[in-house]
């Protein structure tokens, strides 16, 4: 009887051996991996502990009423802000830096809830809660507002009525130096005036006391007051006036 043979396990007990060093090696490196992710979790998290939530150009808060923390610009938007109780009629010119486009822009508010906007050749009626686009010089109407109507001049809809308060709550945000606030005297009135330092240049907002807009000097438009009574025209309320 010879000597006894080397012990050849069944090649069900070597399958089974190979699948579990396999598991055992794939969760060996995977340790690693996971440890370090939740490190880097855990380091983004102390990092939010201790300096909290920074704004940035895309999440800056634009609300009316929204304070930015800088006196100069805080000074200008809170007369902006108060542009909806203002009676008035104003006069502007808006003129694209890219190719010098001029558009003529008139504005008038009766009240809170009413108000016409005309931009070019389209005019804007917001009364309560209806809307109208109009062109000017067909006078014809169709209900809502098309902002697309003027999307080529540079100017929106409520330019006059918010939006350019909303501008500069985002450029508040973005400022690479201090601003600077002065007084101007733009159509016979005294405005107060901010320069925001950004990138690319300084921008320049002037406003009166009723919150009406005065100036506004950006990268892409420019806009210059031409006129401003403190009363409305009820022949901008019409289709063709």
């Amino acid at each position: 009887m010879g000597p006894p043979l080397p012990y050849d396990p069944p090649v069900m007990s070597r399958r089974a051996s190979s699948i579990t060093v396999a598991r055992v090696v794939r969760r060996d490196c995977l340790l690693p991996f996971v440890a370090a992710v939740l490190a880097a979790l855990m380091m983004l998290a102390m990092t939010g502990c201790m300096t909290g939530e920074r704004p940035t150009l895309n999440t800056a808060p634009t609300a009316a009423g929204v304070a930015t923390g800088d006196p100069a610009i805080d000074a200008v938007l809170t007369l902006l802000d108060g542009v909806s109780n203002a009676v008035l009629t104003a006069d502007y010119t808006s003129t694209l830096a890219f190719n010098g486009a001029v558009t003529r822009l008139q504005v008038s508010q009766s009240s809170p809830t009413r108000r016409s906007v005309t931009i070019g050749d389209v005019r804007y009626h917001v009364d309560g809660g209806d809307t109208q686009t109009c062109h000017v010089s067909t006078g014809a109407c169709r209900p809502g507002t098309d902002t697309a109507a003027v999307s080529d001049t540079g100017v929106t809809v409520d330019f006059a009525f918010g939006d350019i308060a909303r501008r500069l709550r985002r450029d508040a945000s973005a400022r690479v130096a201090a601003t600077e606030g002065s007084q101007s005297t733009i159509g016979g009135q005294n405005a107060t005036c901010v320069g925001v330092p950004v990138t690319g240049g300084t921008k320049t907002y002037c406003v009166f006391a009723d919150g009406v807009l005065a100036r506004f000097v950006g990268g892409d438009v420019t806009i210059e007051l031409s006129g401003y009574l403190p009363t409305a025209t009820e022949s901008l309320f019409t289709t063709d006036g």
